[in-house]
């Protein structure tokens, strides 16, 4: 198995920052490799395990970016959002609730949930065939599906 397309992406960007001493993305880069190669040291994993990797990322960047606000340390807020908008460059575009929605009603339907009883199930499926999307905003149509 190869590198994961995302991982060749961010050593080519790497690289680039170097050559462009961007020090800022050259740190957010190398956060984001470091990620990945922590859960596989040659970086050989399934393009999809590599995004999940670095949209976890992304989730931490945005609960510290509210824990810094909370304490009204605005350096720290304006900073992470920076890193953070270089993440997002590097996810697929993010889905619109709708289409979280219809994601979501599609999965239920597929699997033949009827009960809140298989949540369990349909929020693993949807996870499996949609990486990055958003836990919590599937966690609450689910909900509302599935009463």
């Amino acid at each position: 198995m190869d590198q994961s397309e995302l991982l060749k992406r961010i050593n080519a960007d790497l690289m680039l920052a170097m050559k462009n001493k961007d020090e800022f993305r050259l740190a957010v880069l190398r956060m984001m490799k470091s990620k990945i190669l922590y859960v596989n040291a040659r970086g050989e994993m399934p393009e999809a395990e590599a995004v999940k990797v670095v949209n976890k990322y992304a989730k931490e960047l945005k609960e510290s970016i509210e824990e810094f606000g909370k304490i009204g340390r605005t350096a720290e807020v304006e900073n992470t959002a920076k890193e953070l908008t270089i993440v997002r460059e590097y996810l697929p575009k993010e889905m619109s609730p709708e289409e979280v929605k219809a994601a979501v009603s599609q999965t239920i339907s597929s699997l033949g949930a009827s009960s809140i009883k298989e949540m369990g199930k349909v929020m693993k499926e949807i996870t499996v065939n949609y990486p990055s999307i958003d836990g919590k905003l599937v966690s609450q149509y689910v909900r509302e599906i599935l009463k």
